[in-house]
């Protein structure tokens, strides 16, 4: 077991939001590695997609070893988020675009259909203007938030994870929350921050849902534990995993752990929230897994310093080894960058630094760092060849902007 290396007192600052509030496009990403190229002054940036969406290959049109830019949007993209199968897009009017498999109307413009590489528009109501896309989103589903604190939800919804009744939603659906603010979902269970409370519906398994339980929930069920009074800023998930980061840079996260995923030092499930001891307060985290065999987090701390702890066997813990970890270590940065947004997906992890450079390590069996190389795996970020202002990965499917 590795031991957190250079431990104080935790500091507390004001953290940065990156999981369901989208950061403003900036100039235009450039790109090389197979990638297209366009100019910083274009009207919106380009969305790029890559990696493997869906079932381990099961979709060839959909795979990419390089950024490939993202067909059929219109409008000026501000946010975008990802689940195991799919891509979505956010521009400024308040629409949301789709894209990747449409097996139980992940796209959500009323159909069903093998699959989809250009860009589909979600069917909301009339007057619904959506304002944040949770990342990431519930396994073969999503959601959005709108500008009046509505959640809603689209596609498979097996284990109620989406607080609906059915089995799959082809349209979204108005979740029974409001005055929502963050949310996020994984595999079989969803997270809600609403009027000050944290709230999770779906599968308990591994104690996902931070109700003291295993239980199930089909409807919204409060979240045990955290700090009463205390603001969430950031919600985040992964294969039967969750986690909640405070406004004061304390972050609890909670449910599965066998590889260390929780970051407390042990390897025993929890149902309820538990605190990760850093040696600074955490400005922004992210939650990634999705399966058994893996499942990581990572955070910037309010020092820039980057730290990861759980599964490690593909090197995406970024230490340069492949052991797992249930306490936090230190990811090695290259000398003179400043990491300033990261993501956990499946088996590998990114970010995005000062000069919106992309770097990424972990696995590339189906070329989810999107370098194109043949190596399997990365131990320490590489870079990857492309500017961008945000990146997103679940699973092997991975996109920016």
């Amino acid at each position: 077991m590795k031991h957190i290396q250079a431990a104080t007192a935790l500091l507390f600052a004001v953290p940065l939001v990156l999981t369901a509030c989208g950061s403003a496009a900036g100039a235009a990403p450039s790109s090389t590695s197979g990638a297209a190229t366009t100019s910083a002054a274009a009207a919106s940036p380009i969305v790029y997609r890559w990696g493997v969406p869906g079932s381990n290959g099961a979709v060839v049109p959909l795979e990419r070893a390089t950024p490939a830019a993202v067909t059929g949007i219109t409008g000026k993209v501000v946010q975008l988020a990802t689940s195991n199968s799919d891509g979505y897009a956010l521009t400024s009017s308040g629409v949301v675009w789709a894209w990747g498999v449409d097996n139980y109307g992940e796209l959500g413009d009323g159909t069903t259909s093998p699959y989809s590489t250009r860009a589909v528009r979600v069917s909301f109501p009339a007057g619904v203007r959506i304002v944040a896309l949770p990342n990431p989103m519930p396994f073969d589903g999503a959601l959005a938030i709108d500008s009046r604190g509505h959640a809603w939800g689209w596609g498979l919804n097996a284990d109620a994870d989406l607080c609906l009744p059915g089995l799959a939603e082809l349209r979204p659906e108005q979740l029974p929350l409001h005055g929502v603010t963050l949310a996020t979902g994984a595999r079989a269970h969803s997270l809600f921050y609403a009027m000050g409370t944290v709230y999770a519906c779906g599968s308990g398994t591994d104690g996902a849902l931070g109700t003291g339980s295993t239980a199930d929930s089909p409807r919204p069920a409060r979240v045990t534990g955290l700090p009463a009074g205390m603001r969430v800023i950031s919600l985040t998930s992964s294969w039967n995993g969750s986690g909640a980061l405070l406004s004061d840079g304390v972050y609890y996260d909670w449910g599965y752990n066998a590889a260390g995923q929780l970051g407390d030092g042990g390897t025993a499930d929890s149902d309820v929230p538990v605190t990760v001891r850093l040696p600074a307060a955490i400005r922004q985290v992210s939650q990634g897994g999705s399966s058994a065999g893996n499942g990581q987090t990572i955070a910037i701390l309010a020092n820039g310093s980057v730290w990861s702890w759980g599964a490690n066997k593909t090197g995406q813990l970024g230490d340069g080894g492949t052991a797992s970890s249930d306490v936090p270590v230190r990811v090695h940065v290259p000398p003179e960058l400043t990491f300033v947004k990261v993501n956990s997906g499946g088996y590998a992890c990114y970010a995005i630094d000062r000069q919106r450079r992309l770097w990424a390590w972990g696995s590339n069996d189906y070329g989810q760092l999107g370098t194109g190389s043949s190596a399997l795996l990365e131990t320490m970020p590489v870079d990857v060849g492309i500017h961008l202002t945000q990146v997103s990965s679940t699973a092997r499917n991975v996109a920016g902007f």
